[in-house]
């Protein structure tokens, strides 16, 4: 793509400019509050804090040759020597314009200059920047969109400049980091104790070292501390003293462990007390990052996450992460076969490999409950995913990036997760769901959920997470505020399955078959309870939206989609979840007791399963 070349103001007095756009960017344009310019000449005790991978994206000679690329695209023509078309949105893509206006694209410059010490890299990436100071400002000039990316790439522009600093003086380079801070330190620019907020207060402490503002610098740690030990607004700690993080998404619990990792690097760079507190968080984070993979090797896509290998999580150490990242050849298995994070997840599995089964032998499951959705969180309370005989059998819908709005809404949706839906009543996001009581036994784990987030009805879910034989047995309950069956609101219990299998309806319930695994999903009858409609399958459907996985940015691929539904005032569906290999169906036996409960007796895998379910929710192995 050509871009035609337009003249640029450049020269000291193009720094002077950026706190006229800068201020025109955020919610507020109010005056920044006054403070004290840089110190000049002062010794450089600022951290690159790196380039996100833009660095190898765009190597030094492509950005000579005047091309920017981001991962997932094309290259792009942008620039005829250090002229660059500021205003260029080739791919209409929010994400593609905040990482073109981050400048970290210039890390493969100034690393080939840290290296080689070719000047030639290093005027390049200094002519890039004061290209970029000249030609963005007054930013009520355009579009919405780029507005919006150059105030969103502040933080990773000033991190940009901290790097060039480190090689580049002048009044202009201060001037303009300077400047970038004292937008991030205003309270409305500070995002709060997520992802973003940790990014902009070590990037504002690493500039503040870099320039010698001591303000600047106290500032960012002191907002780092706060999202960790006082969150502001009633939010979760970014990680919390067991190790959870609060973006309610396993990708970012990922991305936020390697940030803060870095966080505290800057904190030591600028000569600070780096906590030791927050070291021990970061190393149970990688237990509770452990307990969100599969016995496969995958990292569930639970919130808004992409698929991921649990191998290609960098940096894992030589504990949790290096035990699963080796199928637990190497590094130190979690301590627990099962754990509760009061975040709001339980998450458990027959155990890490280290016993009668190999490791991807083994089975998992994971479930949401907890504070409603914040950050990168989908509206997934009461969703459960399933790991057995080798093959994920229940499954999140992942995550298609932030471009496309409406099928994002989709994914966040309760309808998107193997979870209980009640129809034609709003979802309040912000509602919690409760653990009401949890049993972790061996071949047995039991929990049970709870909450009003449907308007004018109580739902809650019983689980039973058996292994050998692996199985889920979930007894579902929805109370309706309405006392008439015909004004009662229609519920359904929707099981995600991944692309790879197909499903059909059989009996009063389904099977899903893939390669050589079955799983059968048995609706078991309930005394005293309306009898079964008939089971449905969904594919691939646009209007209503169902049965859909997004495995990676602006990717759907269809896949199947189990439904039970149901209707009545009080509504209560069991069902059983049982993989098995080859053509065996198994056998299932039913009892009713005495109390109103219901006994059953499952042979699948050459293995029994006898549980009860007793009127109170409680479901219960008793072999």
């Amino acid at each position: 793509m050509l871009i035609r070349s337009r003249g640029r103001l450049h020269g000291a007095g193009s720094a002077a400019l950026l706190l006229s756009l800068l201020a025109g960017c955020g919610p507020s344009s109010a005056p920044a509050t006054p403070a004290p310019g840089p110190t000049r000449n002062a010794p450089y005790k600022g951290t690159c804090v790196g380039f996100n991978g833009l660095d190898a994206l765009n190597p030094a000679a492509e950005v000579r040759a005047g091309r920017f690329r981001v991962p997932g695209a094309a290259p792009v023509r942008v620039a005829a020597g250090t002229d660059v078309d500021w205003g260029l949105d080739p791919y209409d893509n929010r994400t593609w314009q905040l990482w073109f206006h981050s400048l970290e694209w210039l890390g493969g410059l100034i690393g080939t200059y840290a290296r080689t010490g070719d000047r030639a890299a290093l005027d390049t990436a200094t002519g890039i920047a004061r290209d970029w100071l000249a030609g963005n400002d007054h930013p009520g000039r355009f579009g919405e969109d780029r507005r919006k990316a150059i105030a969103e790439g502040t933080k990773f522009r000033l991190a940009t400049l901290v790097c060039l600093r480190k090689y580049a003086t002048g009044r202009w380079l201060d001037d303009a980091i300077a400047e970038h801070a004292k937008w991030l330190a205003r309270p409305e620019h500070y995002s709060g104790p997520w992802n973003h907020g940790t990014d902009e207060s070590m990037i504002l402490m690493a500039a503040g070292c870099a320039i010698g503002r001591e303000d600047l610098a106290g500032l960012g740690r002191n907002r780092l501390l706060g999202a960790m030990f006082e969150p502001p607004g009633g939010a979760l700690p970014a990680v919390d003293a067991e190790g959870a993080g609060n973006e309610q998404s396993a990708h970012y619990a990922v991305y936020n462990r390697g940030r803060w990792r870095l966080a505290l690097r800057v904190m030591r760079g600028c000569g600070r007390p780096a906590p030791a507190a927050i070291a021990r968080r970061l190393a149970l984070m990688d237990e509770f990052i452990a307990f969100q993979t599969t016995p496969g090797g995958d990292l569930l896509q639970i919130g808004e996450s992409y698929a991921g290998k649990a191998s290609g999580i960098s940096s894992p150490g030589d504990g949790p992460l290096e035990y699963i990242a080796t199928q637990g050849r190497k590094g130190t298995r979690p301590a627990d076969r099962a754990r509760v994070y009061k975040a709001g997840y339980v998450m458990g599995r027959s155990g890490w490999g280290d016993g009668a089964r190999a490791y991807t032998d083994e089975m998992s499951y994971t479930a949401r409950f907890g504070p409603g959705r914040y950050a990168h969180g989908q509206n997934d309370h009461m969703e459960l995913t399933f790991h057995a005989l080798g093959r994920d059998i229940l499954v999140p819908s992942g995550h298609i990036g932030y471009s496309d709005k409406a099928w994002r809404a989709w994914l966040a949706s309760p309808a998107a997760h193997s979870t209980l839906v009640v129809r034609g009543v709003p979802f309040r996001e912000d509602t919690t769901t409760a653990l009401t009581e949890h049993h972790f036994r061996r071949g047995a784990d039991t929990f049970r959920l709870s909450d009003t987030a449907f308007t004018g009805a109580s739902r809650s879910r019983s689980v039973l997470a058996a292994s050998d034989p692996d199985a889920l047995a979930v007894l579902d309950s929805v109370d309706s505020a309405a006392p008439d069956p015909a004004a009662s609101r229609p519920v359904e219990q929707l099981w995600h399955l991944p692309a790879a299998f197909t499903a059909v309806p059989d009996g009063t319930g389904a099977v899903a078959t893939a390669g050589r695994l079955r799983v059968h999903f048995l609706r078991i009858p309930l005394p005293v309870t309306a009898a079964s409609q008939p089971a449905q399958v969904v594919r691939g459907s646009l209007s209503p939206p169902q049965g859909w996985i997004a495995p990676s940015e602006r990717t759907t691929v269809p896949a199947p989609v189990v439904s039970f539904p149901a209707q009545g005032p009080h509504v209560r569906m069991l069902t059983l979840i049982a993989p098995v290999r080859g053509a065996e169906r198994p056998s299932v036996r039913t009892r009713a007791l005495p109390d109103g409960g219901v006994r059953v007796e499952a042979a699948f895998s050459r293995r029994t399963l006898i549980f009860e379910a007793t009127p109170d929710g409680t479901l219960r192995r008793l072999r």
